[in-house]
């Protein structure tokens, strides 16, 4: 009971923080604004987090390894590369829908040089071997002659590019493209990533 009495705080505090730091980054976000918005006292919030820094941390890292987890999950030995493909792009549009806050986060983050992202997704991915598993997930396919030959790093982050643009430019996208009615684009668009990805756009 006490153990998820803790983990229900600590999601509490990381919900309220992803707000304030969408908000203000992370030099503008204040601890007290944090504590306020998820019913606790400061030096709760510092029991869990020690510092606004790492709770920043935190906020990062704990996004990236639902990523990593999910992945890890999919990624098998006997897995289907292009369930796996269908399986993420959906993941990722819920996962990015679901969290809109993040992405103010990640795009400060990116411009600022990008370290803390790129730490956090050695931590999910690197350290789980799953940039290995995803690259001998793409090599199998193309053994077994469903895909044709490719440099499969190339590949990986073509298709992670293609997932994430949208999601961190879509105000700018719908804009441009007169895109109306959000909700049912998004919806569409992990079919059409992975088809664009597999197949292309060149009539064979």
């Amino acid at each position: 009971m006490i153990k998820d009495s803790k983990i229900a705080t600590s999601a509490r505090i990381l919900a309220a923080a992803r707000e304030e730091f969408a908000t203000h980054g992370l030099a503008g976000a204040r601890v007290d604004r944090i504590a306020a918005r998820a019913a606790v006292n400061k030096a709760m919030l510092y029991y869990h987090f020690n510092s606004k820094e790492k709770l920043y941390d935190a906020v990062i890292d704990e996004h990236l390894s639902r990523i990593g987890e999910f992945l890890e999950a999919q990624v098998t030995a006997d897995a289907d590369v292009e369930m796996v493909l269908e399986n993420f792009a959906g993941f990722i549009n819920d996962l990015f829908t679901e969290r809109r806050t993040l992405i103010p986060i990640f795009l400060r983050e990116i411009a600022s040089g990008g370290e803390r992202i790129a730490a956090a997704f050695t931590a999910a991915l690197t350290a789980r071997g799953l940039t290995r598993r995803l690259r001998k997930l793409l090599e199998d396919g193309r053994k077994r002659g469903l895909l044709r030959d490719l440099d499969s790093r190339q590949a990986i982050v073509s298709f992670m590019g293609m997932n994430l643009i949208y999601h961190l430019l879509s105000p700018v996208i719908n804009a441009v493209w007169e895109i109306k009615d959000e909700k049912k684009f998004r919806q569409r668009r992990r079919k059409e990533v992975v088809d664009l990805f597999l197949h292309g756009l060149k009539v064979r």
